[in-house]
């Protein structure tokens, strides 16, 4: 309950509500419109190394410009940035309305719009603790955290889905521009200019440091073994949404045998088990921040084999009494019930990961640092899933979806073990040890 007093607290600041408006929306149509594109190049190729392309388009320009981007953000005022980007993404969907018939074409315009957006992840998280006070960071972590899961959800589950169905792909586009279209309206209400947490400039050019203040920042950064532990765990967790993607479409059309539109049915409880995950998350801190992420993996592993060994399970299953046929109850088939049996505790236990990492970089990364740490965060996600991303691809169209599901199993648990081990124990991880800060504006 008092989670939810301080979110309504936050909402109540219009500055924070348009950052959140502007945060939701545009995250949602990126979502939406990276799951579309992904159905229409697996129509189109009938491959999953080519979706592995289209994901690897999204995050290439990150690689090279990346580096740039966090410190640029110390530099400038972010909320021109967040109306900018929004309008230039806008733009890239209208591209997509007119070219969207050759793979090649879709990842040349993919590139573009990825390096518009590159912005703007790192300047929302970079803006929350200029707008809020140190003792609400949890909250407004938990509901910056609870928008991003809920745009993805909502994107790649539901709004997707749901207009290629209806509308097919150019309503599809054209509902993305308008929704960047307002995600930059309500980014130009942020109205916070001037950030006092702003870096100075280098000496000669304005540009001309950037090296030097990404190696400082990064330095910041692995200094402190608990920051390092949660951004990597940030990283595992942005790159499963991104491996997620593309796996749901050829899980739909490999094992479930259905068209990969009706995700919005069967990945449903995925959405409600996140938002029972984030009600709980103040429960599960209890045990401590790092705890919390350790749960949320192991469980995520734990649904990530049950959905690869769905076909054995619904073999034990029929054998069953008749009443428990869910053809019987639901008019679905038993595979597809018991994939949104297991959806909805995979959404729960992600809900569990990006509040606690996410609040412990806030709480120990420098003011004027902030834009460079969160642009790393980004920059390395994007990097250390380049292989993965384009293996995934390989390895699900030379063996199997159910085998590729059971490899990111086994590589999701050992990533808990890692932080288990590697994380500081609950009786010691909130000691404070705090940094030098800037004023907070609240």
């Amino acid at each position: 309950m008092r989670q939810v007093v301080r979110s309504r607290t936050l909402l109540a600041d219009r500055r924070f509500l348009s950052l959140w408006l502007s945060q939701g929306i545009a995250q949602t149509a990126q979502n939406a419109l990276l799951f579309s594109l992904l159905v229409i190049v697996l129509n189109i190729t009938n491959s999953s190394i080519h979706t592995s392309i289209l994901v690897f388009s999204f995050i290439l320009p990150s690689i090279p410009l990346g580096f740039a981007v966090g410190v640029i953000l110390d530099r400038v005022d972010k909320e021109p940035v967040l109306v900018i980007t929004n309008l230039a993404r806008a733009g890239g969907c209208l591209l997509f309305f007119f070219f969207h018939s050759d793979e090649w074409v879709i990842y040349a315009i993919a590139v573009s719009v990825a390096t518009s957006g590159l912005f703007f992840n790192p300047a929302v998280v970079s803006l929350i603790p200029s707008l809020v006070s140190r003792e609400k960071l949890v909250a407004a972590n938990s509901l910056y955290n609870l928008t991003l899961t809920g745009a993805q959800l909502a994107g790649i589950v539901f709004v997707a889905p749901i207009l290629l169905k209806s509308v097919g792909p150019d309503g599809m586009f054209l509902t993305a521009t308008v929704l960047f279209i307002i995600a930059a309206f309500f980014a130009a209400r942020v109205n916070v200019w001037h950030d006092t947490a702003k870096a100075e400039p280098g000496r000669g050019t304005n540009f001309g440091g950037i090296p030097t203040e990404f190696r400082e920042s990064w330095r910041a950064l692995v200094s402190d073994r608990r920051s390092v532990v949660a951004l990597g765990q940030l990283i595992l967790s942005s790159s499963l949404v991104l491996l997620f993607a593309i796996l749901i479409p050829r899980y739909m059309r490999d094992v479930l045998e259905v068209p990969a539109d009706n995700a919005a049915l069967i990945f449903a409880p995925t959405g409600i088990g996140a938002l029972i995950g984030l009600r709980f998350l103040p429960w599960f801190t209890r045990f401590g921040k790092n705890r919390t992420v350790v749960i949320g993996l192991a469980g995520i592993a734990v649904c990530m084999v049950l959905l690869a060994l769905v076909e054995p399970i619904e073999g034990v299953w029929e054998k069953g009494p008749d009443e428990l046929d869910p053809t019987n109850i639901l008019r679905i088939s038993a595979l597809q019930a018991l994939v949104m049996s297991f959806a909805g505790p995979m959404g729960f236990f992600y809900a569990l990961i990006n509040v606690p990492a996410q609040t412990v970089l806030h709480e120990r990364a420098p003011p004027e640092m902030r834009g460079r740490i969160f642009a790393t965060q980004v920059v390395s996600a994007n990097f250390i899933s380049l292989i993965p991303l384009l293996m995934v691809g390989v390895i699900t169209d030379l063996l199997n979806i159910t085998v590729m599901l059971i490899i990111l199993a086994a590589l999701i648990a050992g990533a808990a073990f890692l932080s288990e081990t590697l994380g500081p124990s609950p009786g010691k991880e909130d000691t404070p040890e705090p940094r030098e800060r800037g004023p907070v504006h609240t």
